[in-house]
């Protein structure tokens, strides 16, 4: 497991982690989770950060999660107080009834045990359970402005798009639906956060969602 490294994590590296958090980028991803999971499901979201999706989707779902930030979990329970939040990464998987859904916004890329990682979630998934995640990508033509901005030493895979399709297919995952994101924190404040034109963007975005669904085939 990474170190703990609590609040100063956040600030060294994402300076106003709330401005990153727009509600526009948090609507996305509760719509892509809303298009493939049924109401009502069990949703666990890997590093949870500060909360902010867990809280949103606590409304629609059984929602619990994890993070080994012990700020970010304090941060989380406070925020949505009826949910199950543990300080660890994908062991906390284990011993779950079937899960509808995991989602990993822009967490997979920090686990340096990616392989046992993906192989906890397929076997927290109900048969028809998702995995629904962000990731940065590093190819493309906006590919060395990510690498240059991206700051963060936690990162310890900066792949191509491609990589991690494949990489979701090798642990037992069809792909159901992906795309890709341009975002940009802009004028201090303010963050960039588009999903379309998706003729665009899946090529060149900065980032891609995937849905992916438990291979049992």
């Amino acid at each position: 497991m990474q170190k703990d490294l609590g609040r100063a994590y956040y600030d060294e590296n994402y300076g106003d982690y709330e401005a990153r958090t727009t509600l526009a980028k948090l609507a996305f991803y509760l719509a892509l989770v809303r298009k493939w999971v049924p109401e009502g499901g069990r949703l666990f979201e890997m590093g949870v950060g500060q909360g902010q999706f867990l809280q949103l989707s606590a409304a629609h779902y059984q929602v619990a999660g994890c993070d080994i930030n012990s700020f970010g979990v304090a941060q989380t329970a406070a925020r949505v107080s009826a949910a199950e939040v543990i300080q660890g990464s994908h062991e906390t998987l284990a011993n779950r009834p079937p899960l509808d859904a995991v989602v990993a916004w822009d967490v997979l890329e920090h686990l340096p045990d990616l392989d046992t990682a993906l192989a906890a979630v397929r076997r927290s998934l109900a048969p028809a359970g998702k995995l629904i995640g962000v990731v940065p990508v590093y190819d493309g033509p906006l590919g060395w402005l990510v690498r240059r901005l991206d700051k963060d030493p936690t990162h310890v895979f900066k792949e191509g798009r491609r990589w991690w399709i494949d990489k979701l297919a090798s642990e037992g995952f069809e792909l159901l639906e992906s795309g890709g994101i341009l975002r940009k924190l802009v004028a201090r404040n303010h963050y960039l956060h588009l999903t379309c034109p998706q003729s665009v963007l899946r090529s060149t975005g900065v980032a891609i969602y995937f849905v992916a669904r438990r291979n049992d085939y």
